[in-house]
């Protein structure tokens, strides 16, 4: 029976609600580009995923990521953060990181800090620079013993110029014969745990070695992240791909790992945004007293009123920006959805009326003696005045219903403009099948 009189409230609702949530969505896209949010949340994730602050910062450090980056405005020389990484880019970047530590990560480079304050001591200027020349050579034939697939010459090579060091410059071999037993020690774990699959094929390429080399190196030096590449590995492996293949499976791996990493990102930004959106909406609503249960009752009243909107709702068009979000400022997004709100015809918004203080002063924050609550104003002919609130609830019921109303708009703005946009058109489809009892009306 009042089938018709529902829908009618039911799409004068949807789109009040749809109304203010746009404006949420494009207060919550103002702050989240100011504070840079989306970029802050995704290098959190990948803090996570990499198990460490370092790593993350060598990672954005990367060209591929630096790339990414963006420009304040065209003028500024500031840039921020990426806030989307693609994920061939973040395979691409964290396979080099995986294959810098397998050559970066060894005691001749970690011990080369320390080496460096003991050449300090050497007296001679031009004996010193020897030194460091002749360290930098060493430095070179240890990254070449990692990136050889650990052949023994190789090794026995970095040895013996060891050795050959600590005799030529005495001052530090008691550090070299330390570091040589350290040597022994870290390539020959690699040894007993190279991998017999793909690692020792010859065909295996230098790239796919320097990343299985580097993956062991990382379970020593970040265990979790090492855990996680090996298993990768051991995917790509389980393929029995070989050189080149093997490489692209490793990749594609990697990229499925950052990719679900994401999806989980995505639906805590998505939970986190939905709490922000429900505070804004709860804010916008009790800014401007839009409260959905008086909304309802003054619909349910009132044909006419519910007639003007749902002309209003048919010749309605979103801002393009309404299923993405604006960035317009707040001082440009309140004034557009007072007058958005006005429009409807709906009794919207809070009324004053000036009242007698008894001499006392009108303050907002009436703390002290002698002020009275109020907002201070002035009347036609300047004089000072006190306004206050007339169209508050007078009673407990009356409050409680104003509490709920504002919630339920605020837990409306926290769904999203498209949300209800679809909404609003598939009840104006319904709304099409039902006939209007007007237009019922028999001729004659």
């Amino acid at each position: 029976m009042y089938l018709q009189e529902i829908l009618e409230v039911a799409v004068g609702l949807v789109f009040v609600w749809l109304v203010i949530s746009i404006a949420t969505m494009s207060f919550q896209e103002w702050i989240s580009s100011i504070v840079n949010l989306r970029a802050k949340n995704l290098k959190t994730a990948i803090v996570q995923i990499l198990g460490s602050k370092n790593l993350t910062r060598l990672f954005y450090e990367y060209p591929l990521i630096t790339n990414l980056y963006v420009r304040t405005n065209k003028r500024s020389k500031k840039i921020r953060l990426p806030s989307y990484i693609p994920a061939d880019k973040f395979a691409a970047a964290l396979f080099e990181l995986v294959v810098q530590a397998g050559t970066d990560s060894n005691p001749v480079q970690e011990i080369t800090k320390q080496l460096e304050k003991q050449l300090a001591t050497i007296e001679s200027p031009e004996g010193r620079d020897r030194a460091r020349e002749d360290w930098a050579s060493i430095l070179k034939t240890a990254r070449n013993v990692t990136s050889s697939g650990l052949g023994i010459a190789a090794l026995d090579t970095l040895k013996l110029q060891l050795q050959t060091y600590g005799e030529k410059y005495p001052e530090i071999k008691p550090t070299i014969d330390i570091l040589l037993l350290q040597v022994d020690e870290y390539y020959g774990q690699f040894a007993e745990k190279q991998p017999t699959g793909s690692l020792s094929e010859p065909g295996a390429g230098l790239a796919l070695r320097q990343f299985n080399l580097g993956r062991l190196a990382l379970e020593k030096t970040n265990p979790r992240l090492g855990e996680s590449i090996t298993a990768i590995a051991r995917q790509s492996e389980g393929y029995g791909l070989t050189g080149e293949q093997a490489v692209a499976a490793t990749r594609l791996n990697l990229e499925s790992w950052f990719n679900d990493a994401m999806d989980r990102l995505s639906s805590d930004y998505k939970r986190h945004a939905q709490l922000v959106s429900f505070i804004i909406g709860i804010i916008l609503a009790l800014f401007f007293n839009v409260d959905t249960i008086h909304v309802a009752t003054s619909l349910w009243r009132e044909p006419i009123l519910r007639q003007a909107i749902i002309a209003q709702v048919e010749s309605y068009t979103p801002p393009a920006s309404s299923q993405e979000g604006s960035v317009l400022p707040p001082l440009e997004s309140i004034p557009a959805l007072q007058i958005q709100l006005q429009a409807l015809n709906i009794p919207f918004g809070w009324t004053t009326a000036s009242f007698d203080t008894d001499g006392r002063t009108c303050s907002l924050l009436p703390f002290q003696p002698g002020k009275a609550w109020g907002i201070p104003s002035q009347d036609g002919q300047g004089q000072a005045i006190c306004m206050k609130l007339d169209n508050l609830p007078i009673d407990v019921y009356g409050w409680l219903g104003k509490v709920l109303g504002l919630l339920m708009t605020g837990a409306a703005a926290a769904q999203g403009a498209p949300f209800w946009f679809d909404l609003l058109k598939r009840l104006l489809s319904v709304r099409s099948t039902v006939a209007n009892p007007i237009e019922q009306t028999p001729v004659g």
